[in-house]
């Protein structure tokens, strides 16, 4: 159950992710190693996912906005352990 806190995070970065950024909070060996299983196996097509999303919503004006939401939860995504979501 390593990733319990790292799947809250995404959650509530899902919920509401309008004026918030994502930074680094502990870039340490462990979080490192956990990031790695993650990205290979789930970050990579919850992250594609994301993307293709975000892809079609940018081809209109009124989902630009929620394309780059995408954009961001996407990058989230890839690596989820050791970050933190704090308002912009």
């Amino acid at each position: 159950m390593p990733w319990t806190l790292a799947a809250f995070r995404i959650a509530s970065f899902s919920y509401w992710p309008f004026g918030l950024i994502v930074v680094d909070s502990d870039p340490g060996f462990t979080s490192g190693c956990l990031n790695i299983l993650w990205l290979i196996l789930a970050g990579w097509w919850l992250a594609l996912h994301h993307l293709i999303l975000a892809t079609g919503l940018a081809m209109t004006i009124i989902g630009i906005p929620f394309a780059w939401q995408h954009v961001k939860l996407a990058l989230l995504l890839i690596t989820p352990v050791g970050k933190a979501v704090v308002g912009g």
